[in-house]
């Protein structure tokens, strides 16, 4: 998602994605949005970098809040104290406050924070969390994290995975636990990304798992999938969601492009194809898939847009604006979709640090909102 600039020294590795699928009618040419955002909650100023959103049984809606623009804007002279990481809840009426704080324990030991992307609750109950350290560490320090829930509540944090680098997007099948890798390996022109899955079984032991480093064509045993893509951005796989017949979709960010893949009874990728990519579309982020509507919904970071996708891969642009600060429900770096009832709720990240040059978006702003889209 955004831009990383690497110094390692790295192996490039071959990826043939099979069988590409683009006819015509994947590729929009709209002239103009279908539908119009508009404002659905104003943060409060500790909330300088919204990211992950997950939907919890009674309605209520978690939202990661890592805060990564704290260094820009403390350079800037726009904040006195940084803001530390947390996880937000919104309630069904919209009011929204403090779920979790984490703890000094929950910190990882090197880097002494923790950077809550894309979460998801599991079949258990618990809140799994795409912990990225990349913008503090590009040494594997990214993790998958654990918050124990009782009765609603979180409790504490177990770590359960460790050694990706830049753990991002977040999507519960049934008890496997599927997760975007942003940068497996990198260089100056290549990028290789992927997807990993964990059973739920495997995530209840003592310890972490600990994944073994991509190295020449060669990953983990969990590993899923990977692409391969120009690493002009520095992110690749992102968002992640599967459809009500067992395909798992894929964005792309830095191609600007979603993926379909077929997997085996082994969670393996058996045959990858190119699904969705438009004009308008310019970095796919936070995906989702609506059964009932039978439509997809992605989030377009650097674009700063949002798009409706049907079965066949043909792109909607629902809400597309130019440079804004989102105070009127424009979108500022949308990152992340989720629908409740008939709204679409979007997480504006806001993160132009990190993406300067390739996004419509050029400034952070002090104004920190969620939009909506009103889909009936």
């Amino acid at each position: 998602m955004k831009r990383i600039n690497f110094s390692l020294c790295l192996i490039v590795c071959q990826l043939t994605i099979c069988s590409t699928l683009v006819t015509s009618q994947n590729v929009t040419n709209q002239k103009s949005p279908a539908k119009k955002s508009e404002r659905f909650i104003n943060l409060p100023p500790e909330y300088n970098t919204p990211d992950g959103l997950a939907k919890s049984d009674n309605g209520d809606l978690i939202l990661s809040v890592p805060n990564f623009n704290n260094r820009y804007l403390l350079e800037k002279e726009l904040i006195k104290e940084p803001s530390n990481p947390f996880m937000a809840i919104i309630h069904k009426d919209n009011r929204i406050s403090h779920w979790y704080d984490f703890k000094p324990e929950d910190m990882h030991p090197e880097t002494g924070t923790v950077g809550p992307m894309d979460c998801a609750f599991g079949p258990d109950g618990n809140l799994y969390i795409a912990d990225m350290q990349v913008f503090f560490s590009k040494e594997h320090k990214s993790r998958i994290l654990r918050i124990n829930v009782i009765d609603g509540k979180p409790q504490n944090v177990d770590v359960l995975v460790e050694g990706f680098i830049a753990s991002n997007g977040m999507y519960w099948k049934e008890d496997q636990l599927f997760v975007t890798e942003s940068v497996l390996q990198a260089d100056k022109n290549t990028l290789i990304s992927g997807v990993y899955s964990f059973s739920l079984n495997e995530l209840q032991g003592p310890s972490p798992l600990k994944l073994t480093p991509y190295d020449n064509g060669v990953g983990d045993k969990h590993l899923v999938v990977t692409f391969q893509s120009d690493n002009h951005m520095g992110f690749g796989a992102d968002g992640i969601t599967f459809d009500d017949e067992g395909f798992m979709y894929t964005t792309v960010i830095e191609k600007s492009q979603i993926y379909r893949s077929k997997l085996d009874n082994r969670n393996k990728a058996i045959e990858t194809e190119l699904f969705a990519e438009s004009p308008n579309m310019k970095g796919p982020d936070g995906l989702i898939f609506s059964k009932e509507r039978n439509a997809f919904y992605v989030a377009d970071f650097l674009n700063n847009a949002v798009h409706q996708i049907d079965r066949n891969g043909k792109v909607t642009t629902l809400q597309i604006n130019g440079d804004t600060d989102g105070a009127d429900g424009n979108l500022d770096q949308p990152a992340e979709v989720e629908l409740r009832g008939n709204e679409l709720i979007i997480v504006n990240m806001d993160m132009a640090w990190a993406t300067k040059g390739i996004s419509v978006n050029t400034e952070v702003d002090l104004k920190h909102n969620l939009s909506k889209i009103d889909l009936k």
